[in-house]
């Protein structure tokens, strides 16, 4: 067991202020504009028509169950969730476009976060038409951010000869600058009031600046309890360039992903012997509770994804609100340490 004890570092913990659950995004996004600390997740793993909210939850209009994306965009948006984690490679874009419009709120109280590429064509004209057709799909005149879902993409055939893997004239980094060319005047435009991607890495962000390009304001990856520590230094790049990292399957994608126990101590981040330890020292907060509170206090917003009513109003109304009320910026140095090395040091 790691030397640090569950009272001390919960100590830590609550000892931080709380403050207003958003992010406020910087390079390119309108100016002041928020985001919301926790969004819900719609891009699921299971493609067959079970019942709603059935293991691996199914949100795929493809695979039918469109009308489960809807219950349950509407669930989060009517129990007060305000952010929403869409991709045009989800296949979910129809379906929340239409919860959007039957939750009967109006459309600047919801901050919908959209991601094109990946499925489709890189490059500045395709990525043009991607974004206007996604508008099209989901019935609205802007997003509040999109994102380049991926650094690369396999999908061809496609204008820009910069990004067609199959032809000579393929340059992944001259595709990748110019597919954000194409996100530089979305946003110039009003159609996206905020510019990001996804999945990049430190080189990656590199050729933006190097290219004197307006910087992402989002950058959305993969982070959870058991990777974590890898993304640690992507983190500070992104602090230093005030770019927004993001966490996407935040809780390890427990209704799909097994982690091997042969290297960790469970197979499940959400199972951790140091997060349940946590947990049965702090009832009634959950271990995804936990968690989440965990990345907040790291600075890191995230998107967890769940049909179950329940799960959503652990997310939005944090039971566990003196751990959810942390903010990097408020948080002295030391406790944000103590969260560090204790989960990075599970008992072993």
């Amino acid at each position: 067991m790691h030397p640090i004890s569950v009272s001390i570092l919960i100590s830590y913990i609550v000892a931080c202020s709380a403050q207003d659950q958003y992010v406020v995004l910087k390079n390119a996004a309108s100016p002041g504009q928020r985001m919301p600390a926790v969004g819900l997740g719609t891009g699921g793993y299971g493609a067959t028509h079970n019942s709603y909210g059935s293991y691996p939850e199914c949100w795929m209009e493809i695979a039918g169950c469109g009308n489960y994306t809807i219950t349950a965009v509407k669930t989060w948006l009517n129990l007060g969730g305000r952010r929403l984690d869409a991709a045009d490679s989800y296949d979910t874009q129809f379906s929340v476009g239409v919860a959007m419009a039957q939750s009967g709120l109006p459309r600047e109280e919801i901050f919908l976060l959209q991601k094109t590429g990946n499925w489709n064509p890189m490059g500045y004209e395709d990525t043009l038409s991607q974004f206007d057709f996604l508008l099209q799909q989901m019935n609205v005149s802007y997003v509040d951010i999109t994102l380049n879902h991926w650094p690369t993409s396999p999908a061809s055939p496609t204008v820009d000869p910069l990004c067609d893997p199959k032809k000579s004239s393929y340059d992944e980094k001259g595709c990748r600058l110019s597919t954000w060319k194409a996100y530089v005047e979305i946003w110039k435009a009003g159609k996206s009031l905020a510019i990001g991607v996804a999945n990049y890495n430190i080189s990656h962000l590199q050729e933006i600046i190097d290219a004197k390009m307006p910087l992402p304001a989002v950058n959305q990856v993969p982070m959870h309890l058991y990777n974590a520590q890898s993304q640690m230094e992507l983190l500070a790049f992104c602090k230093l360039n005030n770019i927004v990292l993001l966490s996407y399957s935040p809780l390890g994608i427990p209704d799909w992903h097994k982690f091997p126990i042969s290297h960790l101590p469970a197979a499940s981040t959400l199972s951790d012997p140091v997060l349940l330890s946590i947990t049965a020292a702090h009832a009634p907060a959950t271990p995804a509770q936990i968690i989440l509170a965990w990345l907040w206090a790291l600075g890191v917003p995230s998107n967890p994804r769940s049909m179950s009513a329940t799960h959503m109003v652990g997310y939005i109304y944090r039971t566990f609100s003196s751990v959810y009320g942390l903010r990097h910026s408020t948080c002295d140095t030391h406790s944000q340490l103590l969260i560090s090395l204790y989960f990075f040091h599970p008992p072993g």
